[in-house]
């Protein structure tokens, strides 16, 4: 990148999602070809650009077009020609509603796979990516619709779903996630999310998981498609798999992992000689608060023990990262109040954080950073402020002079460097209370 052109936002969407591409789509989805105000690219764009606005209502995006902007997704249609958008969000919303899921599932898809190609190394001297596994609960708007399909929790009144995403390990891009109800009679778990999401994956990538996922059904159906494997399993699982083997610090013995008649009984189309056959590790290692803690692991691949340790050492980022969508990319409660508007709603956010993500990238190569390091939040600030002034530029030396700036900001917006630890214990934060407390008058006394 150095020396070259330089690419923002708005031009990594276009590079990724060009015109072509969702005219063939517009043309094999039988989707109507009359000009509007909101054609499909700039309804894609402005629905990913609200997940980065703080405020990312209707109006805000409306209120792009009306400013003629993005200047190079607009239409020629009368109205924007003559500067006569109107504000209202009646249009854009009903535009929304009319594109199908497909289009933003393949616009995600899309994205991803063109970021992924300046990626670096995750596995000593191999190519293949390693995807971290994670999952996180999201509330929506309390709709009959909503409640219907994903149930509230027996004490609470919001609609509740599990979202499991899957993140590639040196760059922080998401797949695009699976979900469904965390609650009711259809309700799913990670593990199940799991085997839907294995699909997605590029061939012969490597799964890493904690011990949400360190049961055999994940195993099994990861191998079985051809990835690789890194599960921590809880230390009565481990003594299951290892079978009478002494699970002392230091131990790295070949085994099988048989399901357990409770899998078998949770997974009834498991083939009877299902095995996943791979290494139980077990390893004594420094927290960072000190302590000492006890690994029990399960690999497919083909490392040294201290290779795998530092390698599931870097799991932790996915938590970071699950923060960065749930309250930066503005995830921590869904707004739309449909199910099919919530399905497109999570999956262009997906594509929104992995923009961010990928001008952070651009910015740690150029300036020779670990992109670990800078704040995605800060991140998300700078290009939020720097859109329109790329949008403005006069000239290409203008527009590449304020693309270099957005970059030299971000590459700013390093964490601090705790060598030591924090002087305050970190503490939880609570949840606070959703309904205020119903005082009853006490009956009058006779």
């Amino acid at each position: 990148m150095p020396g070259g052109d330089l690419s923002g936002v708005l031009d990594l969407y276009g590079e990724a999602v060009p015109e072509q591409f969702l005219e063939a789509l517009e043309n094999d989805l039988g989707l109507s070809a009359r000009q509007r105000i909101f054609s499909l690219p700039l309804v894609v764009w402005l629905m990913i650009s609200q997940r980065l606005d703080p405020k990312a209502t209707l109006s805000t995006a409306v209120q792009q077009v009306v400013q003629q902007r993005p200047r190079a997704l607009l239409s020629s249609h009368k109205r924007i020609r003559e500067g006569t958008v109107s504000c209202h969000t009646g249009a854009y919303s009903d535009a929304r509603h009319a594109m199908p899921l497909a289009v933003a599932e393949q616009v995600a898809d899309r994205v991803l796979d063109h970021l992924m190609q300046g990626r670096r190394e995750a596995l000593p001297g191999g190519s293949r990516r390693v995807f971290i596994l994670d999952g996180s609960s999201l509330e929506m708007p309390h709709t009959a619709e909503l409640v219907e399909a994903y149930p509230p929790h027996p004490k609470s009144h919001w609609p509740v779903l599990l979202m499991l995403v899957a993140q590639e390990l040196t760059t922080a891009l998401a797949e695009r996630p699976c979900w469904g109800p965390m609650y009711g009679p259809k309700a799913v778990s990670e593990q199940a999310l799991t085997e839907q999401l294995l699909d997605r994956l590029p061939d012969h990538s490597v799964l890493m998981g904690d011990i949400n996922f360190g049961v055999f059904s994940v195993a099994f159906a990861a191998t079985e498609r051809g990835h690789d494997v890194l599960l921590r399993l809880q230390p009565n699982r481990a003594g299951v798999v290892g079978r009478g083997l002494s699970l002392q610090s230091g131990l790295d013995q070949q085994v099988g992992w048989r399901p357990s008649a409770y899998e078998r009984k949770r997974h009834a189309g498991l083939p009877a000689d299902a095995c996943v056959r791979g290494r139980l590790i077990v390893q004594q290692v420094t927290a960072s608060d000190g302590s000492s803690v006890t690994l029990y692991l399960f690999t497919t691949l083909e490392l040294t023990v201290e290779q795998l340790v530092q390698l599931y050492g870097q799991r932790w980022n996915v938590e970071t990262d699950l923060r960065s969508l749930k309250r930066t990319v503005d995830l921590q409660v869904l707004r739309c109040k449909s199910a099919d508007m919530i399905a497109k709603e999570l999956v262009l956010a997906i594509v929104g954080y992995n923009l961010v993500r990928a001008v952070m990238n651009a910015a740690a190569e150029e300036y020779k950073l670990d992109p670990r390091r800078l704040s995605f939040s800060r991140s998300q600030d700078v290009v939020n402020a720097a859109l329109p002034g790329l949008d403005a530029a006069a000239t290409a030396a203008e527009y590449q002079a304020r693309v270099r700036r957005m970059l030299q900001l971000v590459a700013s917006c390093k964490l601090p460097d705790r060598k030591a630890r924090r002087s305050l214990p970190r503490q939880v934060w609570g949840h606070g209370c959703k309904f205020a407390r119903r005082h009853v008058a006490a009956p009058e006394k006779s």
